[in-house]
């Protein structure tokens, strides 16, 4: 980590602020610059205070770091990362049959931390900066497949009605279609989240890095939250709004666990349905986000309505999640004839 910068050409305040990897400041010894950049690599971490973020972030990086074949903690290493191994790495994944959204994603973890090491005080090159490492283009509509109306309608009215099980299966498959909510927004979900405000009945999320927002429920939604909540015996305001059954076999009917209903258990009744029903196998939770946003879109709504409504920063983010579903039927293939 070598540095034309010398002591006196840093600012007084940068010096005493903060670790610095200038040549002439780092300590030859290496069990202290592995402390330095293991410190630096926990600060990163946790500028993001969402820990489905920073556990995504670290089995990224630490898959990196194994491909690298860097040994675990031996964060002195990151200094001798060049951008031929961040390359060798995409490549990998390339070869794995890792999508083109997957790797880019990867790509952008490493990115951003050589990025914070720099503001952090590492004075080397950003090994994994575009200029030396192109990502795979992704393009413009996601992958995720999108429902159809009609599809929707019958996913989100197929749990039954007549068991406990049914009726918050019910309820959660409204809020996702109604809210365009991430799986992880709805597992977090409290019964004092539902609330209401100016005549609206109202949902408070919490997103992706702590970001809160409030979003209006659809009188459907409200119906099917308050059919389940007039099950519950115990509706405290910090208790969790969706919860896992007590047993599989009961179906409701012997009551539910106080513990919030897990990702995982989200995901899964989903996929039940949806095969079930014989839908598209590659339908997911985050399908019915992307059905929202493209259906909201196709009936008018203003895309910076549908980037509040989806918590994204940029509208660029929520236009990746438009379908443009008659695309395909206007396609030219349509007038060919020979």
């Amino acid at each position: 980590m070598a540095s034309t910068s010398t002591h006196d050409t840093l600012p007084t305040t940068f010096i005493d602020s903060a670790p610095a990897f200038q040549a002439n400041v780092v300590p030859e010894n290496g069990l202290e610059l592995r402390r330095l950049l293991g410190e630096a690599f926990q600060a990163w971490l946790t500028r993001s205070p969402s820990l489905e973020t920073r556990d995504g972030y670290t089995r990224d990086f630490f898959q990196f770091l194994e491909f690298a074949k860097v040994p675990s903690e031996a964060w002195e290493k990151l200094a001798e990362i060049r951008p031929a191994t961040v390359a060798a790495f995409r490549d990998h994944l390339l070869g794995a049959g890792l999508t083109n959204t997957t790797i880019s994603r990867k790509l952008s973890v490493i990115r951003s931390l050589y990025s914070f090491l720099r503001t952090y005080g590492y004075t080397g090159a950003n090994p994994a900066d575009t200029a030396f490492v192109a990502a795979p283009s992704v393009p413009r509509d996601g992958k995720t497949v999108a429902l159809t109306p009609a599809d929707c309608r019958r996913l989100i009215d197929f749990p039954s009605i007549e068991t406990p099980e049914g009726i918050r299966d019910r309820a959660i498959l409204a809020v996702l279609a109604f809210t365009g909510c991430r799986v992880g927004e709805i597992s977090r979900l409290r019964i004092g989240d539902c609330r209401q405000s100016g005549g609206h009945h109202v949902l408070e999320v919490r997103g992706k890095g702590g970001k809160e927002r409030r979003m209006p429920l659809h009188p459907e939604a409200v119906e099917r939250l308050e059919q389940w909540l007039s099950l519950l015996t115990e509706k405290e305001p910090h208790q969790a709004l969706f919860r896992p059954l007590r047993t599989a076999r009961g179906r409701g009917k012997d009551g539910f666990l106080l513990a919030s209903l897990a990702r995982r258990g989200i995901q899964y009744l989903v996929r039940r349905y949806v095969k079930r029903l014989g839908l598209d196998p590659n339908v997911t939770v985050h399908s019915f986000r992307v059905t929202a946003l493209t259906t909201a879109r196709e009936r008018g709504a203003d895309i910076v309505d549908l980037q509040d409504f989806a918590g994204h920063a940029d509208p660029r983010t929520t236009l990746t999640y438009i379908r443009y579903r008659d695309r395909l039927s206007r396609s030219p293939a349509y007038v060919l004839k020979y």
